[in-house]
């Protein structure tokens, strides 16, 4: 409302003030309220934005070639595990041809990245880099390999001890009839135990 429009209605100037100082202060609310609004939209209109070019950028992915990439990467690591067990299946192989007992006890003395393999059918095979560090092994540890020589033979006759053997302290203290017994079931240990 503007202030010529109350003074050509004939209005004092004293009623003119309260009149213009209340539509102030409607104003001031009214304008408060429309800049809040202006600001909720400034923000509504940037998030739109931003999620449109969210979208717009979603839509340049090409979700089948991610899809037909992980796929190549999970066989390509796949095949590498594959290979890595062929690898140490050719390896425990030609270990038990250097007549290793268990080659997971010699595998971290064995410098791997030095050892070369080669296909053979579906697997590998150790062709270089083995040898070189199993003999200095053999000398080293040499309880890890089994032996070509023969574990010694006994010959004689091997007393084996008894669980119930009698002491002469223990024939001493024996009654008669225990002593005709002992004779009867076990002559060897009663001349002995009758001669000490």
């Amino acid at each position: 409302m503007k202030r010529k429009f109350l003074e050509d209605l004939g209005l004092e100037a004293e009623a003119i003030e309260k009149i213009m100082a209340e539509a102030g202060k409607d104003v001031t609310s009214l304008k408060a309220r429309v800049d809040d609004l202006t600001e909720q939209i400034n923000v509504k209109d940037t998030t739109i934005v931003e999620k449109n070019n969210k979208i717009a950028e979603l839509e340049k992915v090409d979700v089948e070639a991610i899809k037909k990439e992980e796929y190549e990467k999970g066989k390509s690591d796949g095949s590498k595990e594959i290979e890595v067990f062929k690898k140490n299946n050719a390896l425990d192989k030609a270990l038990q041809g250097f007549k290793v007992k268990d080659p997971e006890l010699i595998k971290p003395k064995l410098k791997l990245e030095q050892i070369e393999y080669e296909a053979e059918g579906d697997g590998f095979k150790v062709s270089k880099g083995l040898e070189e560090q199993i003999n200095p092994l053999k000398q080293t540890y040499g309880y890890i390999f089994d032996d070509d020589n023969p574990l010694p033979q006994f010959t004689g006759n091997i007393k084996q001890p008894t669980t119930n053997e009698i002491t002469k302290e223990a024939f001493n203290k024996m009654s008669y009839k225990e002593r005709v017994a002992l004779k009867n079931e076990k002559p060897e240990v009663y001349k002995n135990l009758k001669n000490e």
